[in-house]
């Protein structure tokens, strides 16, 4: 079982995987910030299909998991979903920059 520290630890590193490579995106590209977007989630989908795919494969892997698309997508959507509500309370918000 991963501790909470690796699922942090691995969380801040997406992120900054992510953000890196969004940032070049849209300045090489000069593309509007949500059509990169939107060319991320479709990137997400096509990694998701592919590591999907060689989870159904003879063998299988020994992992354990067992893709399923409507309960993934569904996770999926959730983790979203909890990143982009806005929250209203002051206390907890991030700096969006400085003044």
């Amino acid at each position: 079982m991963q501790s909470d520290t690796d699922s942090e630890s691995a969380s801040v590193e997406m992120h900054r995987s992510i953000m890196i490579a969004f940032c070049d995106v849209l300045r090489t590209t000069q593309l509007p910030p949500m059509t990169v977007m939107i060319l991320a989630a479709s990137a997400l989908g096509a990694v998701y299909k592919e590591v999907a795919d060689q989870h159904r494969c003879d063998g299988g892997c020994t992992c354990g998991w067992k893709p399923n698309l409507r309960a993934d997508v569904e996770a999926l959507q959730a983790a979203l979903a909890a990143q982009t509500v806005p929250s209203s309370d002051l206390r907890v918000m991030e700096a969006a920059g400085r003044a």
